[in-house]
């Protein structure tokens, strides 16, 4: 007989993970549709940064989403949502910094054609 012992921190690392990989999904879906359409798309949080929405304008939502449990938004990040222009380029640049139940994760947004990484 064999036991395998799985911590709490390595779902939350993987549930994090599998998160971010959507997360970058939904961004670049986003931007696609900005160049294809010709047209200015946002991401935006809500729900105390337990939720984010992008949309084509404010009454036509693409995608909305809810963060795993245990991952949130901080509210000591410098940005509360992400643009693109219809070119493809990004609006606003900076870090979203999401708070999870054993650390701080940081993304930084670039300028230009939504480049990114994640920072632990």
């Amino acid at each position: 007989m064999s036991v395998i012992f799985m911590s709490n921190s390595y779902f939350e690392k993987k549930a994090f993970s599998l998160f971010m990989n959507q997360f970058k999904l939904d961004i670049y879906h986003m931007q696609n549709y900005s160049i294809v359409n010709s047209t200015q798309t946002e991401l935006v949080f809500g729900n105390n940064g337990t939720t984010y929405t992008t949309r084509k304008s404010y009454f036509e939502p693409i995608v909305h989403r809810s963060l795993p449990k245990g991952i949130r938004l901080s509210t000591k990040s410098t940005l509360k949502s992400i643009a693109f222009n219809p070119n493809g380029s990004i609006v606003n640049f900076g870090t979203l910094t999401f708070d999870t139940t054993d650390s701080i994760k940081t993304v930084r947004i670039y300028i230009g054609k939504g480049k990114m990484t994640v920072e632990e």
